[in-house]
């Protein structure tokens, strides 16, 4: 079956950046325009490498991977990777393919460990609460833009089931502004994220995904809604012209989409017909498990970065 790919030109971004202040230490975020690189070079080896920081008193661990083509004085775009419940970096990564997209486009590529056994997300507990993983991504990316030369007009998150969840609950937060998120197998709206800042979110779901339904249900990670309101949620909150909404479909796919939202956002949702809980066109999110969307007709790891090339962070005025 062939495969639905969007966006297959490369596109290429302007490279002008922006920085965040914090203010008094706290989590409101100025942004000012800044230039493309960076005045003190942040030399970094090239590959994948584990390594540790402190947020909210606990030691977390994040798998970071550099692409050949880092120079340290260079702004480099960041995309943030969120594992599903019981997973971990490698094997998020070696399902998603992301890494090998990051070589290719130049992207240092984050991929945090959650916590426990099995890990998982806390992505319900407020940012400012130690245990909240919010919080966390907060610290991670702030660790991340100092250590390295880093974009944050190209500051992206995506992720997996449970990390699909905490990435739409960022969107929803906002106190780390992310450019663009991709979700996958993961829905998640909540009535304070009507107040959500402008959000470009590309979202996937299989029809069949008895692990999280499509229609939503109570899962191990608490009730999640259906995919379909959640994403019209978002629409809505985004305040998306119903005259720049599409449907394609065939037997394989139906994608939703809605274009010129507030900010000059984006939202789009494909719905993989028969499809399972999994990475569309991905490996197994388990080690030792034989992959069931391999084969699928959509690749969401193509469809994501193309979305994320297509939306670079607007800067604004701090003033």
């Amino acid at each position: 079956m062939r495969r639905l790919l969007v966006g297959l030109s490369i596109l290429v971004m302007v490279a002008g950046g922006i920085v965040f202040y914090a203010a008094n230490g706290d989590a409101t975020e100025q942004v000012r325009t800044a230039p493309a690189g960076c005045s003190i070079a942040r030399p970094l080896p090239p590959g994948s490498t584990m390594h540790t920081i402190t947020s909210g008193g606990h030691t977390r661990r994040y798998l970071l991977h550099v692409p050949p083509t880092y120079q340290g004085n260079t702004a480099a775009p960041v995309v943030l990777m969120f594992h599903g419940l019981g997973g971990d970096p490698k094997t998020v990564v070696d399902a998603t393919d992301m890494a090998d997209r990051a070589d290719e486009d130049g992207t240092v590529l984050v991929v945090p460990l959650g916590r426990g056994t099995p890990s998982e997300w806390k992505f319900r507990d407020p940012v400012g609460d130690p245990d909240s993983d919010l919080t966390f991504v907060r610290d991670l990316v702030r660790h991340v833009q100092r250590t390295a030369c880093t974009d944050p007009s190209r500051l992206y998150a995506a992720g997996f089931s449970n990390g699909s969840a905490l990435t739409l609950a960022l969107a929803c937060d906002g106190t780390t502004r992310f450019a663009a998120y991709a979700a996958v197998s993961g829905p998640f709206y909540e009535p304070r994220c009507d107040d959500a800042p402008p959000a470009s979110i590309i979202y996937f779901h299989g029809t069949s995904d008895t692990t999280v339904p499509f229609g939503g249900a109570e899962t191990v990670i608490g009730r999640l809604p259906p995919v379909n309101d959640t994403m019209s949620n978002w629409a809505t909150r985004g305040r998306c012209p119903s005259s720049q909404a599409s449907t394609t479909a065939d037997d394989a796919v139906r994608h939703f989409a809605w274009r010129g939202c507030r900010g000059g956002t984006d939202v789009d949702i494909y719905a993989v017909v028969g499809g399972v809980h999994g990475w569309p066109g991905g490996g197994p999110m388990s080690p030792g498990r034989a992959s069931q969307t391999k084969d699928s007709p959509v690749d969401a790891t193509a469809l994501l970065w193309s979305f994320f090339q297509r939306h670079p962070r607007t800067p604004v005025s701090a003033g």
